[in-house]
């Protein structure tokens, strides 16, 4: 009898343990799609045609969210955030069927202009998009949470926070100077 008390409190334990609620970290529901375009290109190189395979990947990510003024019922409309877009760009200069170089591109929105975020070996480089100028350069910085951003205008820190790339920087007046810069919705 007692055998049989033993196995059902462990069964009643187990069974307990698996309801317990999952912590919520930063795996959560996402619409994701993506784009895979290759091109294979012909190209003048000391006077001979040379063939070169360019493949680009587009990526596309957006969280799925529910209206909160709905929260606890069912079949609450969805409500779209902003959509995360980065692009991946291999090229292959030889024959061989690995690629030589890679390039990663992000975009994001600030006051309605898209700029890309380029990644470099010291950080990355901020240009808009559409002129593409440089704006800034980030750093690496000790901490890895914290870029040391520096522009033209302005040095200051930068971090990404809840799907936003985050500027904060003093003007002359010694005001802080908080700048978001949300997903892209391209």
């Amino acid at each position: 009898m007692k055998f049989k008390i033993f196995a059902l409190a462990l069964v009643a334990f187990v069974g307990m343990q698996a309801q317990e609620k999952k912590e919520e970290t930063d795996k959560t529901n996402k619409d994701k799609m993506v784009v895979t375009k290759t091109k294979i290109i012909n190209v003048m190189e000391n006077g001979e045609m040379v063939q070169k395979k360019v493949m680009i990947k587009t990526t596309k990510e957006q969280k799925i969210k529910t209206d909160p003024s709905y929260e606890g019922t069912i079949n609450a409309p969805r409500v779209f955030p902003a959509t995360k877009v980065s692009k991946v760009i291999y090229i292959d200069n030889d024959e061989d069927p690995f690629y030589d170089s890679q390039s990663e591109l992000t975009f994001y929105q600030h006051d309605g202009k898209t700029y890309a975020f380029n990644p470099t070996d010291t950080g990355f480089e901020i240009s808009e998009k559409e002129s593409n100028e440089t704006l800034a350069n980030a750093r690496f910085s000790n901490n890895a949470d914290v870029y040391l951003l520096e522009t033209g205008d302005y040095s200051g820190i930068g971090y990404f926070r809840n799907g936003m790339f985050v500027i904060e920087y003093y003007d002359d007046k010694g005001t802080l100077i908080v700048k978001k810069f949300n997903d892209s919705k391209l």
